[in-house]
């Protein structure tokens, strides 16, 4: 077994406690997989499968929807060198939580369109959450009949089949986002405590 570096070992803790959301987005597919400890914290259920992007897109608040959506165009489009947002988003049992969230295009066609976004959210609400899988409409993802992400990135993290060389570049690209809002779930917890 490989040994991990101290970094690595800490935003891995942080996303198996489920404290730190990774997300993995194919906007030409419009899905999106999230790592599954982060929907189970917000009381979703179906943790490892993907939703439609709509899915999510109908649980941020009204007031806060353009902003993040605008952000991650001018992102996706080049005019950003990074997708940083802040949003109240609605949990499946504990209201609205306000996240952060950060993201990095990793993939883009011959046109220069962005194939894939990957990112972190962080929870930013002082109450602790509250999940319980009850009252979630299906519809939303039961509508979904797009192909499933190939190699989203919490299979990526978990080993299993993938390519090595495809998996070191993602992790490459994204660890410093993931160190970023490591830092910035320390210092919440510091301020607290």
């Amino acid at each position: 077994m490989e040994m991990q570096q101290p970094a690595e070992l800490r935003w891995r803790r942080a996303i198996e406690a489920g404290e730190l959301g990774v997300w993995d987005l194919r906007p030409e597919l419009e899905t999106v997989h999230h790592s599954p400890q982060w929907k189970q914290r917000l009381g979703f259920p179906e943790p490892f499968a993907a939703d439609s992007t709509h899915f999510w897109r109908c649980r941020v608040h009204p007031d806060d929807l353009e902003p993040m959506l605008d952000a991650m165009r001018a992102h996706a489009r080049g005019e950003r060198p990074s997708y940083e947002a802040q949003f109240r988003l609605r949990s499946n049992g504990s209201g609205y939580r306000t996240l952060h969230s950060r993201g990095r295009v990793v993939e883009r066609d011959e046109q220069g369109r962005a194939l894939r976004i990957i990112g972190t959210m962080l929870d930013l609400t002082d109450r602790p959450p509250s999940p319980r899988c009850t009252g979630l409409a299906e519809g939303c993802r039961g509508a979904m009949t797009v192909r499933p992400i190939a190699q989203p990135f919490h299979q990526l993290l978990n080993g299993g089949r993938v390519d090595v060389r495809e998996r070191d570049r993602i992790l490459g690209l994204v660890e410093d986002l993931l160190l970023t809002s490591l830092d910035e779930l320390e210092a919440s917890r510091i301020r607290g405590a």
